[in-house]
């Protein structure tokens, strides 16, 4: 076994409780990829999708396909972190950590997980994370959301309180959380897209959005 089969497992139990279809997800890999390609250090920056191309993947473990993984690459980012006091001499604007949130529990195997475990998780850091900081949903203008494997986006903006519990499928539709869009998710392509930095693609875009400095 891997990776692959018990986030399949997971995200087929989603589908099953929710009523979720797979052209349902080729809304969300294929908004990340646009954003991909405006992302000069992205591994996709220039190869586009279409939902066809995403219908037509190679199946991995029934349902995700090649492209609901995130691609492999070699590569490094840095945050430097200091004090608010010392920040305000930095030559670029600072990003401010306004709160955090950790989970961590006893798992029979590194590599099972089920879709109550992502949600359980999931919930209990957000909500550490909107009571440390103050902040809500409402408050947020770009989601930078882990997508090791793209099903974990949904998890993320339900268990994040994005939106509801099981709406996740729906709620990327119609370009929301594309380019332009009500909720921008994943600006700089996300793992599946940009690469798989383990999330520190995501923490850099973070900080680029909020300074102002993200293309």
């Amino acid at each position: 076994g891997s990776a692959f089969q018990p986030h399949a497992f997971a995200y087929q139990r989603y589908m099953e409780l929710y009523g979720a279809k797979r052209e349902d997800m080729a809304s969300l890999v294929t908004s990340q990829r646009a954003y991909a390609n405006k992302n000069e250090k992205a591994f996709f920056h220039d190869t586009p999708m279409t939902r066809e191309d995403y219908m037509n993947a190679r199946m991995i473990s029934d349902p995700m396909c090649l492209f609901d993984c995130d691609i492999p690459v070699e590569g490094a980012a840095a945050l430097v972190l200091t004090t608010a006091e010392r920040a305000k001499e930095l030559r670029n604007k600072p990003a401010y950590v306004a709160g955090y949130g950790q989970n961590t529990s006893r798992q029979p195997s590194l590599m099972v997980y089920t879709l109550l475990n992502y949600m359980e998780g999931g919930g209990s850091i957000s909500n550490k994370i909107w009571e440390r900081s103050g902040l809500g949903p409402k408050d947020i203008d770009v989601a930078l959301l882990y997508d090791g494997f793209s099903p974990s986006v949904f998890y993320w903006l339900e268990s994040a309180g994005f939106c509801k519990q099981g709406e996740a499928h729906q709620f990327v539709q119609d370009g929301r959380i594309g380019p332009g869009g009500e909720l921008p998710v994943n600006t700089h392509g996300g793992a599946l897209s940009e690469g798989r930095l383990h999330a520190m693609g995501h923490l850099a875009e973070g900080v680029l959005q909020v300074t102002g400095r993200a293309d």
